[in-house]
């Protein structure tokens, strides 16, 4: 992927939301789900469709959740394209709670 430097982003610097691997490479935020994803189904091994699936949901919602895990269940379920639900049970699996309310 290309990408340029809007106005007003310092030459050198990363543009929001985008990280830089300890090679150097860099990944923009629908990589870095894209990446939680495969992580996760390459940890898990063979599984169905249907598994595959509720991997790939699991996975963005918890690298959602670390990736900022003082944002609301509310926001995170919005970026992850899920319930709320789905992310209280995420952080209950990864016994992370918000600090504040």
């Amino acid at each position: 992927m290309t990408s340029t430097w809007t106005n007003g982003l310092e030459r050198g610097s990363l543009p929001p939301n985008w990280v830089r691997d300890q090679e150097g490479r860099h990944y923009c935020l629908a990589c870095q789900r894209e990446r939680a994803v495969d992580k996760a189904l390459e940890e898990a091994g063979q599984v169905g469709i249907e598994g595959r699936a509720k991997l790939r949901s699991a996975a963005v919602v918890e690298f959602e959740i670390k990736r900022d895990p003082e944002r609301t269940e509310g926001e995170i379920a919005n970026a992850a394209s899920t319930s709320v639900l789905a992310v209280r049970k995420a952080r209950q699996r990864l016994s992370l709670r918000r600090t504040s309310s």
